[in-house]
């Protein structure tokens, strides 16, 4: 599947918007959160400061204050801009729970894909439902109840949803959110991305048949290399999930 940005079906808001600069005209609470982003994108949220912010934009971290409270209310509003960033088209009324879907898992993909870092600030509930996150989530619940699912149980289904999508999201940016952090700590990350599970497919980790005789089926096997592509992972998961969904509108 490509991605619905890339044809530009729905094209991504503000993004590049605003170039961050040592010496700024006027500060604004839109350009601190622009700075904030740029930071968080290169360097991870574990360097994000206000200090780091004010030195970003060749300012006194004094002044960042008269404009965002403190640190969590700087990470609140980053997150508020990301969901302005990538929206769900929650104008269009007509499409079905499973397109619904569909069109959510292109536009998650692409911001976590963007934005690393997001994934852990979704991860806390006072980062991930913002105004943005909360009518894009009033649509994937609208696409269930329009099949006769109740409210409570079309809010389980969407929510499930957002939670598979963001834990393999986790797994797929893992090691670049890892490799930054030891980069801004003088260490180095290990050379191979792989290890584990793609080492067993791979032949490169031996596994005793008589003690873990699933997972030995694996090695070597052509088809197992789909387990180690993050996307593929996504796919296959959603392809049971949506399964189920369909056997819980039906019911």
């Amino acid at each position: 599947m490509g991605t619905l940005y890339a044809s530009g079906k729905f094209p991504v808001r503000g993004e590049g918007s605003v170039v961050v600069a040592q010496s700024v005209q006027k500060l604004t609470s839109s350009v601190i959160v622009e700075a904030a982003i740029v930071v968080a994108d290169r360097d991870g949220l574990d360097a994000l400061s206000m200090r780091r912010i004010a030195d970003e934009l060749g300012v006194g971290a004094m002044s960042l204050y008269r404009h965002i409270a403190d640190k969590d209310a700087l990470l609140q509003a980053m997150a508020e801009e990301i969901g302005t960033r990538f929206p769900y088209p929650v104008q269009e009324c007509s499409s079905t729970w499973r397109e619904r879907i569909e069109i959510a898992v292109e536009i998650d993909w692409e911001l976590y894909q963007r934005h690393p870092w997001v994934v852990l600030a979704y991860a806390t509930p006072r980062y991930a439902f913002g105004t943005e996150s909360l009518a894009g989530l009033d649509w994937l619940i609208a696409g269930f109840v329009d099949v006769g699912v109740g409210h409570v149980r079309a809010a389980e289904m969407a929510l499930a949803f957002w939670s598979l999508v963001n834990g393999v999201a986790l797994a797929a940016v893992g090691e670049q959110l890892l490799s930054v952090q030891l980069r801004r700590r003088g260490a180095e990350a290990s050379p191979s991305p792989d290890g584990g599970l793609a080492d067993l497919i791979a032949g490169r980790l031996a596994v005793d048949p008589t003690t873990l005789p699933q997972l030995a089926a694996l090695a070597g096997n052509p088809d197992a290399t789909r387990l180690s592509d993050p996307r593929a992972v996504l796919d296959a998961g959603l392809r049971v999930l949506c399964a189920g969904f369909v056997t819980e509108v039906s019911g």
